[in-house]
């Protein structure tokens, strides 16, 4: 009988598998894109009415705010914090991008809180389907989160993830690595 070992996720399905898990437990992120070659998560907020510029330069200012307040609390440093916007007739989409060093649990719980508090019911959530167990043991939703998190900063993943809402579910799809662009000969 062999004796039990730490697991590691491998590059396909505890990766797929950990991206669904914090789909499933942040219903307000509506995208969650791994990029390891840049060392980056992206969160994306689904926002049902377009923000105008004055909008999205308030949300910008809010994040960059909390986000610079949480970091300077655990006195790290902040290497890549960066706020987009795709704004369309009726609905606005806002990505964070972040570095996936030092992304914590409590700063995707507070950067979903900001978010929801801010934009309340246009704020697209993904509906709970019940069976996540979140509710029923918020320590072990806790450490799925930190597990989550961790794998996805690990150096050794190599292909870029991408996971989006899909009805009351998750789709995992591998993102094409992106490639620098080359200087042009002279």
């Amino acid at each position: 009988m062999s004796t039990p070992k730490n697991r590691v996720p491998s590059e396909s399905a505890d990766a797929v598998g950990l991206i669904v898990a914090l789909l499933e437990r942040f219903p307000e992120i509506a995208t969650l894109g791994s990029h390891p070659a840049e060392g980056t998560l992206t969160l994306s907020f689904a926002i049902r009415r377009r923000l105008d510029k004055a909008a999205q330069a308030s949300l910008r200012d809010a994040v960059v705010e909390h986000v610079d307040s949480f970091m300077e609390l655990l006195e790290e440093p902040l290497e890549r914090l960066e706020v987009a916007f795709e704004a369309d007739n009726g609905m606005t989409f806002v990505r964070v991008t972040r570095d996936a060093r030092s992304l914590t649990r409590e700063e995707l719980q507070m950067l979903t809180a900001l978010v929801a508090q801010k934009f309340g019911d246009v704020l697209v959530k993904s509906p709970v389907s019940g069976d996540e167990g979140f509710d029923e043991d918020p320590a072990a939703a806790d450490d799925l989160v930190e597990f989550a998190l961790e794998a996805l900063r690990d150096p050794a993943q190599k292909r870029g993830l991408v996971g989006f809402r899909e009805e009351q579910g998750a789709m995992v799809y591998f993102a094409p690595a992106r490639k620098k662009a080359k200087a042009r000969g002279r």
